[in-house]
């Protein structure tokens, strides 16, 4: 039996490094795309510059300056489309966070989907569920970064002899959030490596994670995103 634990144990931890070196590469290759975008908006003002310039310089020419003239409007004008397309290739979509006036898109109901992954969950660890929460609520993250949060958070203790994991719905200044409560009746002094994957998802949907020391010693880690209608 512990040997079929530890075996379920290192394909779940398998499974949670594999996502989270996927995100690793989608958080790079968006800071990619910010900065061909940045640079690229740079070059465009430029062109702009040449394209306003250029009526005035043909009125002033004639002959062959103004052929070259012409020339390099053409050019300009050419360049300022290629330019336009490739900053709407490479400008990633805008991504809300706290704060930000636009909107976050509704991901996964967060009930049905933290009770999906607590299955494969039991294998690796003692864990109980307790729902306070509407099954439609949904935050900005779908299921799988859903998942991986829940999973992120039980690695954390994986060693704990019970974990606590409370999915519920608060008002927070008078908007609705979603926080996925952890509690541990023993304390975790690991480098918690794990939570970095869940800080990560929790800023990416706009939340935020705190953990404090329970008056028994245990541990309690709270992970609040906002609630998206």
């Amino acid at each position: 039996m512990k040997t079929e634990r530890m075996a379920a144990r290192l394909a779940l931890v398998e499974k949670h490094r594999r996502f989270a070196w996927d995100l690793a590469r989608e958080e790079y290759a968006r800071s990619a795309a910010r900065m061909v975008a940045g640079k690229t908006h740079d070059l465009l003002n430029l062109v702009q510059v040449v394209q306003l310039a250029a009526p005035h310089l043909a009125a002033a020419v004639d002959g062959d300056a103004r052929v070259f003239v012409d020339d390099i409007a053409r050019v300009a004008d050419d360049a300022h489309v290629q330019l336009k397309s490739l900053m709407s290739i490479a400008r990633p979509p805008r991504r809300a966070t706290t704060g930000s006036d636009a909107p976050l898109a509704r991901g996964a109901a967060v009930g049905p989907a933290i009770g999906r992954v607590i299955g494969e969950l039991a294998d690796v660890v003692a864990v109980g569920v307790d729902y306070a929460i509407d099954v439609d609520a949904a935050t900005a993250l779908d299921e799988p970064a859903l998942a991986h949060m829940a999973i992120g958070m039980m690695l954390d203790v994986v060693d704990a002899p019970w974990i606590e994991l409370t999915v519920r719905e608060r008002a927070i200044e008078g908007a609705p959030w979603i926080e996925l409560v952890r509690g541990t009746r023993t304390g975790n002094d690991g480098d918690h490596f794990d939570l970095r994957l869940v800080e990560a998802l929790a800023s990416r949907a706009g939340g935020e994670v705190t953990r404090s020391v329970r008056d028994d010693g245990g541990v309690e880690l709270v992970v609040a995103l906002p609630a998206i209608g």
